[in-house]
């Protein structure tokens, strides 16, 4: 658990180091907010359709090598970022980081394997919080780094993802013993045709029972709220507050921290008192609320206020919801409907940011943030629906 908890911390940073870049880098070229959105939904588009196939082949295979692929592959996307010339090749960097960074499932299905049913949702809290602490140390990097440009955090990026790889390569066991993996059954992970219809039998099969319909649906409506807010709160910073990537870098890191110190020490306990259920209202609650705030753009101590309430929010939301996920998932079936969990965030990651990069140039910053808000207003109705542990549904091919 410390060895693929290091890894992901550390291709994590690389991510950070990337992310608040991405929308000043693009606007450079000269490219429009709603070209921003695409540019970043192009990493989640591919993960959408990605993510599913990484998690089944985990479950046939084992999860060390598919993590060890993500990060070798993830390395060579930062490579291309740093050497982009043209928004077409920045374009293909995220597609190439799409593919290859479509391995979250596959940690989460590692963590399942490592931890107990009944701790499940704090064990998810480690992911959380490496996802935070990337969020805290490589935004702040990125930030700096931007002084000299954008191929210097690139590099840097594909250094740390190359670090993971190396780490993983030497010291993280296999968790998934061979006697519990999912015979092939004649399926070929050579055959491109084969897979992708097997993964939308699997994505078919996954959605239509009800005991993982309830949490897809509110991960789908949740972080499309969320991924808009990645695109158009830099935006916002650039243009009109005029503040820099340093700057955006920094608001990012300091959302990272509460999120971090939320998943990481926080959770659990919430969790006990209030059940998943709860935790996960209230967290989707306070994002939509600092949304809200967010929409008047309000100065520096408004900004670090609201962005408190958003990395807090996020931070009992997401393990809260990925823990009524894996409770309702057989042992068998960790990596698949995890991946298939993991596609429904890429695609809402692959729409949220087109839509409020769209609505931040047509409609302006506060309508942009309002909508946002409103997606995580929907997820938190949607989870008060949502049925305690439901019998598994037979469901007619």
């Amino acid at each position: 658990m410390g060895v693929v908890f290091l890894t992901i911390v550390i291709n994590l940073i690389g991510f950070g180091i990337v992310l608040p870049l991405l929308p000043f880098f693009a606007t450079d070229f000269g490219a429009s907010p709603l070209a921003v959105g695409g540019i970043i939904g192009a990493y989640s588009a591919m993960q959408f359709v990605f993510a599913p196939i990484w998690g089944r082949i985990s479950d046939r295979h084992g999860r060390r090598l598919p993590l060890i692929l993500g990060l070798l592959g993830t390395a060579g996307s930062y490579v291309v970022f740093a050497l982009a010339g043209s928004i077409w090749v920045l374009l293909l960097s995220r597609i190439v980081g799409g593919v290859m960074g479509a391995t979250i499932p596959v940690a989460q299905a590692y963590v399942a394997d490592r931890s107990p049913r009944e701790g499940r949702a704090k064990a998810m809290g480690l992911i959380g919080a490496a996802f935070g602490i990337g969020f805290i140390i490589g935004p702040a990097i990125g930030g700096f780094m931007s002084r000299w440009g954008y191929a210097l955090p690139g590099f840097v990026a594909a250094g740390l993802s190359l670090l993971a790889a190396v780490v993983a390569i030497a010291f993280l066991p296999e968790s998934l013993p061979v006697e519990k993996r999912v015979k092939p059954d004649g399926w070929s992970s050579t055959s491109g045709v084969r897979a992708a219809g097997e993964q939308l039998r699997v994505l078919a099969q996954t959605l239509g029972d009800n005991r993982f319909r309830g949490p897809i649906g509110a991960t789908l409506l949740a972080n499309t709220g969320i991924a808009a807010y990645t695109t158009i709160f830099p935006l916002l910073l650039h243009n009109p507050i005029g503040m820099s990537a340093a700057e955006a870098g920094a608001f990012f890191a300091f959302a990272g921290v509460v999120s971090a110190v939320t998943q990481g020490g926080v959770v659990g306990p919430v969790v006990q008192r209030l059940g998943e259920r709860r935790t996960a209202i209230s967290g989707t609650a306070a994002v939509a609320l600092a949304l809200i705030v967010l929409a008047w753009a309000p100065g520096t101590s408004g900004i670090l206020a609201s962005l408190a309430f958003l990395g807090a929010g996020w931070g009992l939301f997401n393990p809260s919801l990925l823990g009524i996920l894996s409770g309702r998932a057989d042992d068998a079936d960790q990596g698949s409907v995890l991946g298939v969990n993991q596609s429904a965030s890429a695609l809402a990651r692959a729409v949220g940011p087109a839509a409020g990069g769209w609505a931040f140039g047509a409609l302006g910053y506060t309508i942009a943030f309002h909508a946002a808000a409103a997606f995580l207003a929907a997820a938190a109705l949607w989870l008060l629906a949502l049925k305690e542990r439901p019998s598994r549904s037979v469901v007619e091919t």
